[in-house]
């Protein structure tokens, strides 16, 4: 319960920063967004399944980013810095620091990026910053919405109550 309350203060306080022409992440169609990570994996059989992941991104209107990891101990900041979009497929992080990678930290890293629709990312960049090794990430944006259910409990959506 500490880790949902902590994710929640984090999300709180990042849309609370967020300045733009938009003025909300929620309503943000571009990379502006909170964003959560996933993976696909193919089965033997060639069936192709979506692992949703613990880790987020949030990328504030400002040129401010961050990246933490929700574990099942603890939520923690794993990045931050700033980044500069230098056309429709490319910006540049400027990473402060990294906590997983710290050779990462006071370096810039190169990161490609398309916006698949608006609710979808993908991402790549290079591990070693000379772009011989990239890592492909796809990323889903964290929708405005009434949860369903939490650990079973089953919430009653807005409109549906009968008297």
């Amino acid at each position: 319960m500490k880790h949902i309350l902590a994710l929640l203060i984090l999300v709180f306080s990042a849309t609370l920063s967020a300045q733009t022409e938009q003025k909300h992440i929620p309503v943000s169609k571009s990379i502006v967004g909170i964003w959560r990570r996933i993976d696909e994996r193919k089965l033997v059989n060639g069936e192709s399944i979506k692992i949703v992941t613990g880790d987020y991104k949030v990328i504030n209107a400002d040129g401010t980013y961050y990246t933490f990891a929700t574990l099942p101990y603890e939520t923690i900041i794993v990045q931050y810095g700033s980044y500069e979009i230098e056309s429709d497929s490319t910006l540049v992080e400027h990473i402060i620091q990294n906590v997983l990678h710290p050779r990462l930290s006071g370096k810039d890293s190169p990161i490609k990026y398309s916006l698949i629709d608006e609710n979808t990312m993908t991402v790549a960049w290079s591990y070693n910053l000379e772009g011989k090794i990239w890592l492909n990430e796809k990323w889903i944006r964290l929708p405005l919405a009434v949860p369903t259910s939490v650990s079973g409990v089953k919430f009653i959506q807005p409109g549906t109550q009968k008297h």
